[in-house]
Parts: structure tokens; sequence; C-alpha cells
């Protein structure tokens, strides 16, 4: 049988990965149902936000294991940008995890330093595994800016200003990035079935995750028994215009053995958000 050659570097998709730092900070008086005052969608996201400074510390480690190994100066030069953006995203969901914290969420800080010993010792011990896992999060975490950056003011315009910018930066910077660690990848272990297992048990252990800590903190706000609750939750993603509604093309895309992460495009949304994220985040994050 012949070997299929793997999928090579998208170059006729390439665009510019800038690194940005929003100015300021947090406000510390950020609403506790920040997202349209609905519990279930705050707590989603805010699990998810409460994941990232430790994860994208391990995207980091993981792609820049792997550094001395990269030839295209191109995808070196992306990496740069890759590693720069992520640090930005781990300073400022930090920020939003302590805030989380003073709100009484205090197990959050317990999770986070257990998960970032595991994600250490996966960094040291399995590094093919570690970069695998970063290229199928990419992929998961790219599928979710384009929700956000397709229809922002159904996305976001409920959310309180501050975290509807943050969102909306992280869902762009995701967006552009969002090759790097999969083109790293292909370079090191084009391993079509390692990606396959490693995509399906990534999944697996990161639901879990979520839904442990957003059920957490519906605890921590008495909610966590109450149907509406759940009800809004199922709406919150599943419904009509549901956060994770249309979501499943794209994501099976990548049990492809020809799959690359740019052959879904993002440019059309990159170009037409960029210009105001951009002058946002210039200013205050809380102003």
């Amino acid at each position: 049988m012949q070997r299929m050659e793997k999928p090579k570097l998208r170059t006729d998709l390439d665009h510019p990965i800038s690194i940005r730092r929003p100015a300021g900070s947090l406000s510390r008086d950020m609403p506790r149902h920040w997202n349209g005052g609905d519990a279930f969608a705050t707590h989603f996201l805010n699990a998810l936000s409460s994941t990232f400074p430790f994860g994208e510390a391990f995207f980091i480690r993981s792609v820049r294991h792997y550094q001395a190994q990269i030839r295209d100066p191109r995808l070196r030069e992306r990496v740069r940008g890759f590693t720069g953006q992520e640090a930005q995203h781990s300073r400022v969901h930090a920020d939003h995890v302590e805030i989380l914290i003073e709100q009484g969420y205090t197990a959050l800080a317990v999770r986070n330093r257990v998960a970032d010993r595991v994600m250490r010792w996966y960094n040291r011990r399995l590094p093919v595994f570690s970069l695998v896992i970063t290229a199928a999060l990419e992929h998961m975490t790219a599928l979710l800016a384009r929700q956000m950056l397709l229809d922002p003011l159904l996305r976001t315009g409920q959310m309180h200003p501050e975290m509807s910018r943050l969102w909306r930066w992280h869902a762009l910077e995701e967006a552009e990035h969002k090759s790097v660690a999969f083109d790293v990848l292909m370079e090191v272990s084009p391993s079509h079935w390692l990606r396959v297992y490693v995509m399906i048990s990534t999944l697996i252990l990161l639901s879990i995750a979520i839904l442990d800590r957003m059920i957490y903190m519906l605890w921590k706000d008495g909610l966590l028994f109450r149907g509406q609750t759940w009800l809004s939750g199922w709406q919150f993603l599943f419904g009509p215009t549901g956060f994770l509604r249309g979501m499943g093309p794209n994501f099976r895309s990548w049990f492809r053995r020809e799959f690359h992460p740019d052959e879904i495009d993002d440019r059309p949304l990159i170009e037409q958000h960029a210009p105001l994220i951009v002058a946002e985040i210039a200013n205050r994050i809380s102003d």
C-alpha cells in the first residue's frame, strides 16, 4: 500500500501573527453572572477560562520543545507569534481566575495547581504526546473562536463589556495562530492514528474538566439543582442558536488523514474583526 504524504504547510493561507498586549486589567467588581445574567452561560465560559492559565503555558512548552527541529523559517516566525499570543492569553485569563477566586470559587486555585503539575510532567516525559494534545486543543479552541467571530453580537452582545472584549480578542488570536501547533506536529510526528486517538481522549478529559468546574461554581451559587439552570444551559449550548450548534462537520474534519486547520478559512473573519478588536484592547480592558 502506498504511504500517503503528510499534510503540507498551507503557505497560501499564511497571515501575520501579531503579539498584542491588552492594556490594563479586569475590574474587581465584575458581576458574578456577567453573561447576560445567565449562570450556566457564565460558568461554562468561566470554566473554560479557568483552564487557560496553565493550558496556554502547556501549549507554549509543547511547541518550544521542538523549536530547534523546525526547518521552515516562516514556521519558526509563526511559532514566535504563537508563543507570544499564548503568553498574553495566559496572563489575562489568570487575572480572570483571580477574580473568580475573590468571588468565592476558591477551589479553582487547587484545581489549577494540580493541573499545572500534571501538564508539566507531560511536557517533560511525553513531549510528542504533549504536542499532539496541543494541536488537538488548538483545533477545538479555533472552532469555538470561529463561533464567536461569525456572530459577535449573538455570542458576546449580552456579556459585560470587559468580558466581551476579552473573548473577542482571544477568539481573533486563536483564529490567527490555529495551524501553528499542527504544522510543528507535522514536522515532528505526522502520525494520523496518533492524532485521532489523542483527539478522542483529549475531548473526553476536557469535557470532564469543564463539567467539573462548572458544576462546582453552580453549586457555590446554589443553582446546581434548579431545573431552569440546566434548561437554559441546554439552550445556550444546543438550542437553535446554541454555542456548539453546527460545529460538528468542522470538528470531524480533524479525523481525515489529509486534514489541515487552514482548510477552514478564517481569513475573512480576521480581516473583518481585527481593526475594531485591536482598537478596543489598546484601551484599558476596564474603562
